[in-house]
Order: C-alpha cells, then structure tokens, then sequence
C-alpha cells in the first residue's frame, strides 16, 4: 500500500514539474518561434522567425523596417532580434537604392495566406482602418504570405478623415469605401455627395450629386476602378461671427454675436463701459482686414529715404498714419444716444478698445521735455 502511494506521489511530481516547464518555455520567446514564408511586394521577403501570438500584420511589418534599423535583445523587456533565415543578397540594402514605392503599390487589401494548401485573400486595410480583427489572421507554422501589387484603386476625396486613393475590390461599394476612409470629417455633407463614375471606353467621367442621407440606397451603388467620390465640406458648419472687447468694458473678452448685431448691443453685451472710459479715443478694428497685405506699401517701405519720390513719400506718410481696417466711427457719440445715432454693425473679427482717461496732456515740438505732462486744472498753456 506504501509503495502504492509512493508511486502515485512520484507521478504526482514529475507532472508538476512538466507543467512548470511547459509554462516558463511558454513565458520565454526567444525559444518559442514558428516559421512563416513571406513574399510579393515587400521590402525584404523571405522566411521570418516570429511567434505563435504574431499575426498577419506583424510579419509584413518586420519585412517593411527601414534600411539599417534594427532591433537589440533587452532580456530585462523579453525583447528579441528578428532574424531572415534565408536572406536574398540581391535585394539588400545599399546606400545608392532606390527603394520602391511600397505605399503606393502594396496591396493591403489582397493579402494572400496560403495554410495546408488552402489559399484565402485578407483585407488588412480593413483591420488598419476599422479594426476587423478577422481580417488580421495570428499564424501558424509554415503559412506562406503573398503581397501582390495593387491592381485597380477608387478615389475618396474630400472631407473624410483618410482622403486619396483606396485599393479597388470588386463588389467594392460607397458604403465600403467610406468606412475605409473612416467617414465625413465633422461638416462632411453626405447629403451633397458627389459621385464620378469612370467610362473605360471613352476614357471619361459622368458626373451626378447623391442624397445619402434621404436616399439610403445610394450606399449599396457598387463602384468601378478610377471612380472617384468627393464628400464636400459645410462652409456654414460651426460658423460664427466674433468680435473682441478690451479696455474699459465692464466684461470684456471675445463675444459670438449674430450677422445684425450692432456696435450699441455689444456695448451692451459686454456690460457697459466704466466710469474711466475714454471713450473719445476709442478704436474699432477689423482685425483680418487690417492683416491683409498691402503690397505696394510693403514695397515702398523697403526702399531708402533718398529712392523715394515725393508721390512715394506723401503715400507713405499717410499710410504710416492709418490703422488699416480702422473704422470711422463715434462711439461717445453711439453710448451719449444709446445707439440712436452713429451706430454700426459689426462683422466678424471686428475688436473694439476703449482705452482709460489719462489726466495727461501731450506737448511736443520744440520744448526742452516733450512727452506727456499731468494735467492741472486752472492752468493754462504756460505750465
């Protein structure tokens, strides 16, 4: 009966321990590798090393490094160095190559995995753009790869968040295409969808504007290689007129206002202005006009004193005097009427500065200290 129990116990060990190193070979993999051969449009076919875990994507990601780049172990990170068992001299790097356009040809949406000598097609653009896990096969030992050139491509332009060329399948719809381009951008309209089918025999296009969002079945038209589809973009979408008060107001900042709104309603918007306001000197600017360039001052102003003609120097005095944008308007006599007199409307990018009351007086010419001088009542023009 002992030697029963000291058997059972025996067995017992030995199974444990199989299963601890079953699960440290497992945790280590550097020691866990499969074999899968990768050819087609790629930087470096061959046959990789890679793990059990690794998917399709992984193995054309390694065989797409950059010339010279490569990866150190790091035991402390379980890192490891991708290695080619059977690399091909001819199509190493070297300095003066020119590496084709693999961007532009590669065929992601094509991917050939032939296992057990069954070959099927996968969409990894799918799994790039929309996540489709199973478009994104793991590998299996001795899975061959093949990554052919695209062969016919459509057109997603637009506002959509990936614009430019997508490889063409057949049965490929605008349902499809758009989910590749991830969709509209925010002011995309899908309701003016502009759709250019592509006439292989007389090499032309025939233009037509779709509703998507009155008439869904739109969504299912198949398309053809070299359509083109353009999602246009709302200019009116998050459109807003703002203007910016600063200076003597009593809450300044940056105001949204509607198309009608005048110069009085924002004084009131903002609160009024304070006891100090100057409101004699007071500006109105619109800010984008008075940042266009003016090409003929800028050139006027580069020249020397001495090149200047006496037209060239008049214009550029006056102008050295002008705000650009600045608005001729009154605005002590707009808040003296409560906007019954004077008042104007205000346009985008407009901003008003009130600046305070300086008890100061200006003097120049030919004083002995020019500048500002503070202001006395009673005194006259001698002080």
């Amino acid at each position: 009966m002992k030697t029963k129990l000291s058997l059972v116990l025996i067995f017992t060990m030995l199974a444990v321990c199989l299963c601890a190193i079953n699960n440290i070979s497992s945790m280590n993999p550097t020691g866990n590798y499969i074999s899968v051969a990768l050819s087609g449009y790629v930087r470096y076919p061959g046959t990789y090393k890679v793990l059990p875990v690794d998917r399709l994507s992984d193995v054309i990601a390694q065989a797409m490094l950059d010339p010279g780049a490569e990866l150190e172990s790091d035991e402390e990170e379980m890192t490891y160095v991708v290695k080619v068992t059977n690399p091909i001299p001819l199509l190493r790097s070297d300095s003066k190559m020119m590496f084709p356009n693999f961007e532009a040809f590669q065929s992601l949406r094509n991917v050939l995995l032939t296992r057990n000598g069954v070959e099927k097609s996968y969409d990894l653009l799918a799994y790039l753009r929309t996540g489709d896990i199973e478009q994104n096969p793991i590998l299996r030992d001795s899975d061959q790869v093949h990554v052919p050139l695209k062969e016919n491509i459509v057109f997603v332009n637009g506002s959509v968040g990936f614009p430019g060329e997508i490889e063409y399948l057949p049965g490929d719809t605008i349902r499809r295409v758009l989910e590749l381009a991830l969709g509209p951008v925010p002011g995309g309209m899908l309701s003016a969808l502009r759709i250019s089918k592509f006439d292989p025999e007389t090499k032309s296009y025939q233009h037509s504007t779709v509703n998507l969002e009155t008439d869904p079945s739109f969504w299912d038209m198949e398309l053809q290689p070299n359509d083109r589809i353009m999602v246009p973009f709302d200019n009116n979408f998050r459109k807003k007129i703002a203007v910016t008060v600063s200076g003597e107001f009593m809450l300044g900042g940056e105001y949204v206002i509607t198309d009608s709104t005048s110069l009085w309603e924002l004084i009131q918007l903002a609160g009024g202005v304070s006891d100090r306001a100057d409101l004699e000197n007071a500006v109105v600017l619109n800010k984008p006009y008075n940042q266009e360039p003016d090409r003929e001052f800028e050139r006027i102003r580069s020249r020397s004193m001495a090149e200047l003609t006496p037209l060239e120097y008049s214009y550029l005095r006056i102008k050295l005097r002008q705000a650009k944008g600045k608005y001729s308007v009154d605005i002590a006599k707009i808040v003296a009427t409560e906007g019954r007199a004077g008042d104007i409307k205000l346009q985008d990018g407009d901003q008003i500065y009130i600046p305070p009351k300086m008890d100061v007086i200006w003097v120049s010419g030919q004083v002995k200290y020019p500048g500002l001088i503070t202001y006395v009542e009673g005194k006259d023009w001698k002080y």
